[in-house]
């Protein structure tokens, strides 16, 4: 912070030619004011070299979020549809077409979600693959995210997410005397209040388990079931000691995410983000590579971060990316959008799960 003596005429003045200014821009969310005050002041190299700082990145998308008013671009979408309405099957088209699996498995969901009694259990989602992540703003942890449904009912949808190791292993006592460790993944911010030891969750997909019965899978139907499944602790030390299995092959989730539903309305829970884009079906046929490459994932540390978040994003990408060769770049920027939503990822796994952010110094000029 800065003490700024100044009257108000020149604060007037300053605020007055920002609203007058051709082609002014609200995405500039008064950054070239903050600069004018601060030239005043003698730091406008300071100023300048904020310019591209994630502060200031953000600030102007937040700004294209709660100031830029919908109205200004709704106006030339429709008169671009050549009616006086907004294509809205136009835009239904563009969502489905924005799905990693395809219209036919949305429309799955949706019945599952009617029909079932536990319908989306042992669904895998994945964060939008859309430039500007929905997530850029707030719930950092979901974007390219790879989401596991456990339960899905009338009242809630409970996931996990499976590509965010922490700096926290489960130690396992076998019964030769054996010690065995399983990295512990960040599941989700939601626990039972209340409860000072929160349930751990423990998930394998090897086949040679499910023929054993070695836990259940989260959802079975008459034609398949789901490829993840979900086991207790006694028995993943049980598998591990008798050799059936590795301590590898397994995952170990603390934390859960949850969406409430309203009674009455199909598209609450997960149903609802899905259909506002911004989770992704992913087809049940790239549940395999995820996984393996998912369980390539260490224990969080400043040595493993940077190997940790390339599998996160490659596992994420196996169900397919959406290549552009354009990207949109932040307003007045030349910072891809989509680089701007990988980087506040980064910084969120830093600052939640590693303890401090460490890389955003060597990458923008200044971080706050």
């Amino acid at each position: 912070w800065y003490t700024v003596s100044a009257d108000s005429e020149i604060v007037w003045k300053e605020l007055v030619g920002q609203r007058d200014e051709e082609n002014a821009d609200p995405r500039d969310a008064g950054l070239k004011t903050w600069s004018s005050l601060m030239g005043i002041i003698g730091k406008e190299h300071e100023a300048d070299a904020l310019s591209e700082s994630f502060a200031d990145l953000t600030l102007k998308e937040w700004a294209a979020d709660a100031i830029l008013f919908n109205s200004t671009v709704g106006s030339e979408e429709m008169q671009e549809s050549g009616s006086g309405s907004f294509d809205e099957s136009a835009q239904l088209r563009d969502i489905l077409n924005s799905f990693s699996s395809s219209p036919a498995t949305l429309d799955q969901m949706v019945k599952l979600a009617v029909n079932a009694n536990n319908g989306l259990a042992g669904s895998l989602l994945r964060g939008s693959a859309d430039d500007r992540s929905p997530f850029l703003l707030s719930g950092q942890s979901f974007h390219k995210s790879l989401l596991l449904l456990i339960q899905d009912d009338d009242e809630l949808t409970v996931g996990v997410i499976l590509n965010h190791p922490t700096t926290k292993t489960r130690p396992m006592t076998l019964s030769d005397g054996r010690t065995v460790e399983i990295p512990v993944r960040y599941g989700g911010s939601f626990g039972i209040p209340g409860v000072t030891d929160q349930p751990t969750l423990f998930l394998h997909a090897k086949s040679k388990l499910k023929e054993r019965s070695v836990g259940e899978p989260l959802r079975r139907t008459d034609d398949e079931s789901s490829k993840i499944w979900i086991c207790s602790e006694e028995q993943v030390i049980l598998a591990i000691a008798e050799g059936h299995a590795s301590h590898r092959d397994f995952m170990c989730i603390e934390g859960l995410s949850i969406w409430n539903k309203v009674e009455g309305e199909i598209e609450g829970g997960i149903l609802g983000e899905v259909i506002e884009g911004k989770f992704e079906v992913v087809d049940p046929s790239f549940t395999d590579e995820i996984w393996v490459t998912l369980l390539a994932q260490a224990s969080l540390s400043i040595d493993t971060i940077d190997r940790n978040c390339r599998l996160a994003s490659d596992a994420w990408g196996v169900a397919g990316k959406k290549e552009n060769p354009f990207p949109p770049c932040v307003y007045d920027s030349s910072v891809p959008l989509s680089e701007l939503s990988d980087d506040a990822l980064r910084y969120w796994i830093e600052a939640f799960l590693l303890g401090g952010v460490v890389s955003a110094a060597g990458k923008y000029s200044a971080f706050e």
